[in-house]
Protein backbone atom coordinates (compact mmCIF):
# COMPACT_ATOMS: atom_id res chain seq x y z
CA UNK A 1 0.00 0.00 0.00
CA UNK A 2 1.20 3.46 -0.80
CA UNK A 3 1.46 5.00 2.22
CA UNK A 4 -1.02 8.01 3.24
CA UNK A 5 1.24 11.12 2.92
CA UNK A 6 0.33 14.76 3.52
CA UNK A 7 -1.21 17.03 1.06
CA UNK A 8 -3.33 19.92 0.64
CA UNK A 9 -6.57 18.39 1.03
CA UNK A 10 -6.32 15.94 4.16
CA UNK A 11 -9.03 17.10 5.75
CA UNK A 12 -6.76 18.28 9.42
CA UNK A 13 -5.12 21.10 7.11
CA UNK A 14 -8.74 22.77 6.76
CA UNK A 15 -10.40 25.36 8.63
CA UNK A 16 -13.33 25.06 10.86
CA UNK A 17 -16.02 26.45 13.46
CA UNK A 18 -14.13 27.24 16.54
CA UNK A 19 -10.78 25.49 15.68
CA UNK A 20 -9.19 27.95 18.32
CA UNK A 21 -9.98 25.30 20.80
CA UNK A 22 -11.68 22.23 18.55
CA UNK A 23 -9.03 21.03 16.50
CA UNK A 24 -11.38 18.34 15.29
CA UNK A 25 -14.19 16.54 15.33
CA UNK A 26 -15.38 12.87 14.92
CA UNK A 27 -18.34 10.56 14.62
CA UNK A 28 -18.01 6.69 14.18
CA UNK A 29 -20.37 4.09 13.44
CA UNK A 30 -20.06 0.51 14.58
CA UNK A 31 -22.28 -1.92 12.27
CA UNK A 32 -21.93 -5.89 12.17
CA UNK A 33 -23.50 -7.93 9.27
CA UNK A 34 -26.45 -10.30 10.29
CA UNK A 35 -25.59 -13.84 9.89
CA UNK A 36 -21.97 -13.29 11.06
CA UNK A 37 -20.35 -13.59 14.60
CA UNK A 38 -18.66 -10.73 15.88
CA UNK A 39 -14.84 -10.17 14.53
CA UNK A 40 -13.86 -11.82 18.19
CA UNK A 41 -15.18 -15.02 17.40
CA UNK A 42 -15.32 -15.36 14.08
CA UNK A 43 -13.64 -17.55 11.53
CA UNK A 44 -11.73 -16.87 9.24
CA UNK A 45 -13.29 -18.15 6.26
CA UNK A 46 -16.27 -16.17 7.88
CA UNK A 47 -14.35 -13.22 7.97
CA UNK A 48 -13.18 -13.14 4.67
CA UNK A 49 -16.28 -13.20 3.57
CA UNK A 50 -17.68 -10.50 5.71
CA UNK A 51 -14.47 -8.72 4.30
CA UNK A 52 -15.40 -9.15 0.20
CA UNK A 53 -19.14 -8.29 0.80
CA UNK A 54 -18.29 -5.15 2.59
CA UNK A 55 -15.55 -4.39 -0.19
CA UNK A 56 -18.04 -4.69 -2.52
CA UNK A 57 -20.38 -2.77 -1.25
CA UNK A 58 -18.13 0.02 -0.94
CA UNK A 59 -17.82 -0.52 -4.99
CA UNK A 60 -21.26 -0.25 -5.60
CA UNK A 61 -21.49 3.29 -3.69
CA UNK A 62 -21.82 6.29 -5.67
CA UNK A 63 -17.97 7.73 -6.42
CA UNK A 64 -16.54 4.49 -5.59
CA UNK A 65 -12.87 5.75 -7.63
CA UNK A 66 -13.04 7.82 -4.58
CA UNK A 67 -12.47 5.01 -2.12
CA UNK A 68 -9.31 2.61 -1.17
CA UNK A 69 -9.99 -0.64 -0.23
CA UNK A 70 -6.89 -2.21 1.28
CA UNK A 71 -6.22 -5.60 3.02
CA UNK A 72 -4.56 -5.17 6.37
CA UNK A 73 -1.94 -7.51 5.23
CA UNK A 74 -0.95 -5.40 2.79
CA UNK A 75 -0.50 -2.02 4.95
CA UNK A 76 3.16 -1.87 6.09
CA UNK A 77 4.19 -1.30 9.86
CA UNK A 78 5.09 2.67 8.70
CA UNK A 79 2.20 2.57 7.48
CA UNK A 80 -0.18 1.27 10.12
CA UNK A 81 1.40 3.91 12.21
CA UNK A 82 0.51 6.78 10.47
CA UNK A 83 -3.10 5.58 10.15
CA UNK A 84 -2.88 4.98 13.55
CA UNK A 85 -1.79 8.60 14.11
CA UNK A 86 -4.63 9.98 11.99
CA UNK A 87 -6.97 8.27 14.52
CA UNK A 88 -8.31 5.48 11.43
CA UNK A 89 -6.86 2.56 13.37
CA UNK A 90 -6.09 1.39 16.79
CA UNK A 91 -2.65 1.29 17.73
CA UNK A 92 -2.60 -2.42 18.06
CA UNK A 93 -5.19 -3.30 14.83
CA UNK A 94 -3.51 -7.27 13.75
CA UNK A 95 -2.31 -7.56 10.07
CA UNK A 96 -4.52 -10.77 9.51
CA UNK A 97 -5.87 -10.53 5.63
CA UNK A 98 -9.28 -10.81 6.60
CA UNK A 99 -8.95 -7.33 8.56
CA UNK A 100 -9.08 -4.29 5.73
CA UNK A 101 -8.94 -0.82 5.85
CA UNK A 102 -11.19 1.99 3.69
CA UNK A 103 -10.10 5.26 3.40
CA UNK A 104 -11.79 8.39 1.18
CA UNK A 105 -9.33 10.19 -0.51
CA UNK A 106 -9.10 13.12 1.12
CA UNK A 107 -9.39 11.33 4.81
CA UNK A 108 -12.67 12.44 5.62
CA UNK A 109 -14.46 9.52 5.77
CA UNK A 110 -12.57 5.87 6.40
CA UNK A 111 -13.65 2.27 7.66
CA UNK A 112 -11.91 -0.42 9.25
CA UNK A 113 -13.57 -4.29 8.54
CA UNK A 114 -13.41 -7.31 11.13
CA UNK A 115 -11.52 -5.12 13.90
CA UNK A 116 -13.71 -4.88 16.72
CA UNK A 117 -17.08 -4.75 14.39
CA UNK A 118 -17.38 -5.85 11.40
CA UNK A 119 -17.39 -2.31 9.95
CA UNK A 120 -16.55 0.96 12.14
CA UNK A 121 -17.22 3.81 9.65
CA UNK A 122 -15.51 7.27 10.95
CA UNK A 123 -15.95 10.93 9.73
CA UNK A 124 -13.45 13.44 10.71
CA UNK A 125 -13.56 17.25 10.50
CA UNK A 126 -11.77 20.19 11.51
CA UNK A 127 -13.09 22.43 14.45
CA UNK A 128 -16.27 21.69 15.76
CA UNK A 129 -18.16 19.99 12.58
CA UNK A 130 -19.71 16.98 14.43
CA UNK A 131 -23.21 17.98 12.36
CA UNK A 132 -21.17 17.43 9.19
CA UNK A 133 -19.58 14.27 10.44
CA UNK A 134 -22.90 12.36 11.58
CA UNK A 135 -24.41 14.01 7.82
CA UNK A 136 -21.45 12.61 5.97
CA UNK A 137 -21.18 9.19 7.77
CA UNK A 138 -25.30 8.76 7.52
CA UNK A 139 -25.11 9.26 3.64
CA UNK A 140 -23.08 6.33 3.20
CA UNK A 141 -24.34 4.02 6.63
CA UNK A 142 -27.81 4.61 4.37
CA UNK A 143 -26.36 3.63 0.62
CA UNK A 144 -24.62 0.61 2.44
CA UNK A 145 -28.03 -0.62 3.79
CA UNK A 146 -29.43 -0.74 0.69
CA UNK A 147 -27.32 -3.76 0.10
CA UNK A 148 -26.16 -5.29 2.86
CA UNK A 149 -28.30 -5.87 6.52
CA UNK A 150 -26.60 -4.81 9.54
CA UNK A 151 -27.99 -6.58 12.86
CA UNK A 152 -30.15 -4.89 14.92
CA UNK A 153 -33.15 -5.20 17.38
CA UNK A 154 -36.32 -3.16 17.60
CA UNK A 155 -35.61 -2.91 21.63
CA UNK A 156 -31.66 -2.56 21.71
CA UNK A 157 -31.04 -1.11 18.27
CA UNK A 158 -27.93 -1.92 16.11
CA UNK A 159 -26.17 -4.52 17.72
CA UNK A 160 -22.21 -4.15 18.79
CA UNK A 161 -19.26 -5.98 20.45
CA UNK A 162 -19.14 -3.60 22.94
CA UNK A 163 -22.32 -2.79 25.13
CA UNK A 164 -21.52 0.97 25.24
CA UNK A 165 -22.14 0.93 21.43
CA UNK A 166 -25.72 -0.85 21.63
CA UNK A 167 -28.12 1.63 20.27
CA UNK A 168 -27.30 3.76 17.43
CA UNK A 169 -23.65 2.42 16.94
CA UNK A 170 -22.82 5.72 17.23
CA UNK A 171 -19.85 7.48 19.43
CA UNK A 172 -18.71 10.73 18.32
CA UNK A 173 -15.86 13.14 20.13
CA UNK A 174 -14.02 16.45 19.82
CA UNK A 175 -10.15 17.02 20.31
CA UNK A 176 -9.64 20.04 22.70
CA UNK A 177 -6.50 22.12 23.28
CA UNK A 178 -7.12 24.13 26.89
CA UNK A 179 -3.71 25.74 27.34
CA UNK A 180 -5.64 28.70 29.36
CA UNK A 181 -7.71 26.60 31.78
CA UNK A 182 -4.20 25.28 32.39
CA UNK A 183 -2.46 27.97 33.32
CA UNK A 184 -5.41 29.03 35.42
CA UNK A 185 -5.34 25.50 37.39
CA UNK A 186 -8.45 24.97 36.42
CA UNK A 187 -8.49 22.13 33.79
CA UNK A 188 -8.92 19.17 36.59
CA UNK A 189 -11.70 21.20 37.75
CA UNK A 190 -14.00 20.92 34.49
CA UNK A 191 -12.32 17.75 33.86
CA UNK A 192 -14.13 16.52 37.07
CA UNK A 193 -17.45 18.39 35.43
CA UNK A 194 -17.17 17.01 32.36
CA UNK A 195 -17.12 13.15 33.38
CA UNK A 196 -19.64 13.58 36.76
CA UNK A 197 -21.96 14.83 33.22
CA UNK A 198 -21.57 11.12 31.66
CA UNK A 199 -18.99 12.37 29.02
CA UNK A 200 -15.28 10.94 28.76
CA UNK A 201 -12.72 12.81 28.70
CA UNK A 202 -9.21 11.05 27.96
CA UNK A 203 -5.57 12.95 27.01
CA UNK A 204 -5.04 12.44 23.11
CA UNK A 205 -1.61 11.12 23.35
CA UNK A 206 -1.83 8.90 26.36
CA UNK A 207 -4.56 6.49 25.75
CA UNK A 208 -2.58 3.51 27.85
CA UNK A 209 -2.05 5.90 31.07
CA UNK A 210 -5.28 8.16 30.65
CA UNK A 211 -2.92 10.74 30.80
CA UNK A 212 -2.58 13.56 28.24
CA UNK A 213 0.66 15.71 26.47
CA UNK A 214 -0.03 18.99 27.42
CA UNK A 215 -3.18 20.22 27.04
CA UNK A 216 -4.59 18.16 24.68
CA UNK A 217 -8.24 16.00 25.51
CA UNK A 218 -10.53 14.15 23.65
CA UNK A 219 -14.41 14.95 24.60
CA UNK A 220 -16.43 11.56 23.77
CA UNK A 221 -20.28 11.78 24.36
CA UNK A 222 -22.09 8.73 27.04
CA UNK A 223 -23.24 5.06 25.84
CA UNK A 224 -24.73 4.78 22.42
CA UNK A 225 -28.03 3.86 23.83
CA UNK A 226 -28.66 7.16 25.56
CA UNK A 227 -30.90 9.00 23.21
CA UNK A 228 -30.90 8.95 19.18
CA UNK A 229 -28.46 10.10 17.13
CA UNK A 230 -29.44 14.07 16.79
CA UNK A 231 -29.68 14.47 20.34
CA UNK A 232 -26.83 12.78 21.13
CA UNK A 233 -24.47 15.07 18.80
CA UNK A 234 -26.77 18.10 20.06
CA UNK A 235 -25.42 17.34 23.49
CA UNK A 236 -21.98 17.07 22.75
CA UNK A 237 -21.63 20.07 20.45
CA UNK A 238 -22.94 22.17 23.24
CA UNK A 239 -20.52 20.92 25.92
CA UNK A 240 -18.19 21.71 23.17
CA UNK A 241 -18.92 25.39 23.43
CA UNK A 242 -19.00 25.33 26.69
CA UNK A 243 -15.56 24.58 26.97
CA UNK A 244 -14.37 26.68 24.16
CA UNK A 245 -16.18 29.78 25.93
CA UNK A 246 -14.25 28.98 29.13
CA UNK A 247 -10.69 28.15 27.64
CA UNK A 248 -11.50 31.95 25.84
CA UNK A 249 -12.67 33.38 29.22
CA UNK A 250 -9.36 31.62 30.46
CA UNK A 251 -6.93 33.43 27.85
CA UNK A 252 -8.94 37.21 28.69
CA UNK A 253 -8.38 36.44 32.36
CA UNK A 254 -4.05 35.65 31.51
CA UNK A 255 -4.30 38.41 29.93
CA UNK A 256 -5.77 41.09 32.86
CA UNK A 257 -4.05 39.50 35.50
CA UNK A 258 -0.65 37.86 34.31
CA UNK A 259 0.18 38.77 31.11
CA UNK A 260 3.55 38.98 31.86
CA UNK A 261 3.69 35.43 32.44
CA UNK A 262 1.71 34.45 29.67
CA UNK A 263 4.02 36.35 27.28
CA UNK A 264 6.78 34.69 29.15
CA UNK A 265 4.89 31.05 28.28
CA UNK A 266 4.40 31.85 24.50
CA UNK A 267 7.53 33.80 23.67
CA UNK A 268 9.46 31.35 25.37
CA UNK A 269 7.64 28.81 22.88
CA UNK A 270 7.95 30.45 19.47
CA UNK A 271 11.09 31.21 19.92
CA UNK A 272 12.71 27.75 20.65
CA UNK A 273 10.22 26.07 17.72
CA UNK A 274 11.94 28.89 15.21
CA UNK A 275 15.33 27.96 16.13
CA UNK A 276 16.03 25.06 18.40
CA UNK A 277 17.92 22.75 15.84
CA UNK A 278 16.87 19.20 17.56
CA UNK A 279 12.61 18.70 18.64
CA UNK A 280 11.53 15.72 19.98
CA UNK A 281 7.52 14.51 19.58
CA UNK A 282 6.97 15.82 23.31
CA UNK A 283 8.37 19.02 23.30
CA UNK A 284 6.99 19.36 20.28
CA UNK A 285 3.41 19.33 21.06
CA UNK A 286 4.18 21.52 24.34
CA UNK A 287 5.51 23.97 21.89
CA UNK A 288 2.93 24.29 19.37
CA UNK A 289 0.12 24.33 22.34
CA UNK A 290 1.83 27.17 23.60
CA UNK A 291 1.99 29.26 20.53
CA UNK A 292 -1.56 28.33 19.65
CA UNK A 293 -2.13 30.35 22.89
CA UNK A 294 -0.17 32.97 21.89
CA UNK A 295 -2.35 32.99 19.00
CA UNK A 296 -5.26 33.13 21.01
CA UNK A 297 -4.47 35.74 23.35
CA UNK A 298 -2.84 37.38 19.74
CA UNK A 299 0.46 37.98 21.71
CA UNK A 300 1.52 35.67 18.16
CA UNK A 301 0.91 37.03 14.58
CA UNK A 302 1.67 35.36 11.29
CA UNK A 303 0.24 32.05 12.21
CA UNK A 304 -3.37 30.39 11.57
CA UNK A 305 -5.08 28.05 13.79
CA UNK A 306 -4.99 25.27 11.39
CA UNK A 307 -1.66 25.76 10.38
CA UNK A 308 -0.57 24.66 14.05
CA UNK A 309 -3.43 21.89 14.01
CA UNK A 310 -1.73 20.54 10.93
CA UNK A 311 1.39 20.55 12.48
CA UNK A 312 0.35 18.36 15.55
CA UNK A 313 -0.03 15.52 12.91
CA UNK A 314 2.81 16.63 10.79
CA UNK A 315 5.31 15.86 13.39
CA UNK A 316 4.25 13.16 14.89
CA UNK A 317 6.67 10.46 14.53
CA UNK A 318 5.62 8.00 11.82
CA UNK A 319 4.72 11.14 9.88
CA UNK A 320 8.20 12.12 10.43
CA UNK A 321 9.88 8.59 9.55
CA UNK A 322 7.48 8.88 5.81
CA UNK A 323 9.18 12.32 4.81
CA UNK A 324 13.09 11.30 5.88
CA UNK A 325 12.04 7.46 4.07
CA UNK A 326 11.30 9.76 0.82
CA UNK A 327 14.96 10.60 0.94
CA UNK A 328 14.38 14.12 -0.51
CA UNK A 329 15.22 15.59 2.55
CA UNK A 330 19.03 16.75 3.35
CA UNK A 331 19.74 16.48 6.98
CA UNK A 332 23.33 17.27 8.22
CA UNK A 333 26.23 15.29 8.16
CA UNK A 334 26.46 15.51 11.64
CA UNK A 335 23.65 14.60 12.77
CA UNK A 336 24.24 10.61 13.26
CA UNK A 337 21.27 8.29 14.37
CA UNK A 338 17.52 7.88 13.55
CA UNK A 339 16.08 9.21 16.76
CA UNK A 340 18.11 12.66 16.19
CA UNK A 341 17.57 12.39 12.34
CA UNK A 342 13.41 12.81 13.08
CA UNK A 343 13.99 15.46 16.06
CA UNK A 344 15.98 17.28 13.52
CA UNK A 345 14.17 17.06 10.33
CA UNK A 346 10.60 17.63 13.25
CA UNK A 347 12.73 20.64 13.94
CA UNK A 348 12.86 21.47 10.10
CA UNK A 349 8.88 20.98 9.34
CA UNK A 350 7.84 23.21 12.53
CA UNK A 351 10.30 25.99 11.06
CA UNK A 352 8.88 25.98 7.91
CA UNK A 353 5.64 26.78 8.63
CA UNK A 354 6.47 28.97 11.50
CA UNK A 355 8.78 31.67 9.22
CA UNK A 356 5.94 34.43 9.37
CA UNK A 357 4.96 33.77 12.88
CA UNK A 358 6.63 36.73 15.16
CA UNK A 359 5.56 38.03 19.01
CA UNK A 360 3.63 40.75 19.36
CA UNK A 361 5.19 43.04 22.22
CA UNK A 362 2.98 45.65 24.21
CA UNK A 363 2.78 49.03 23.07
Amino acid sequence: MNRPADNADTWYTRDGPDSDVVLSSRVRLARNLSGFVFPVSIKSDDAERVQSILFDSFNHLEHPEAWHLVRMSNIDTAGKRILSERGVLDAGTGSEPWRGVIINGDGVLSATVNTEDHLRLAAFGAGLSLSACVALSSEIDTQLRARVQFSALPDFGYLTSNLSDLGTGMKASVLVCLPALCLNSLLDRVIREYLAQGFMVRGYYGADTGNSLGCLYQISGGPACSGDVLSQIRQLEQAARKLAELERKSRQELLASSVTTLENTVFRAIVTAKYARFIPLVEAVDLLQRIKLGVGTGLIQGIRDKELTALLYRVQTAHIGFVISGGNIIIEDDVKGEELRMDRLRAMVIQEVLKEADIRERR
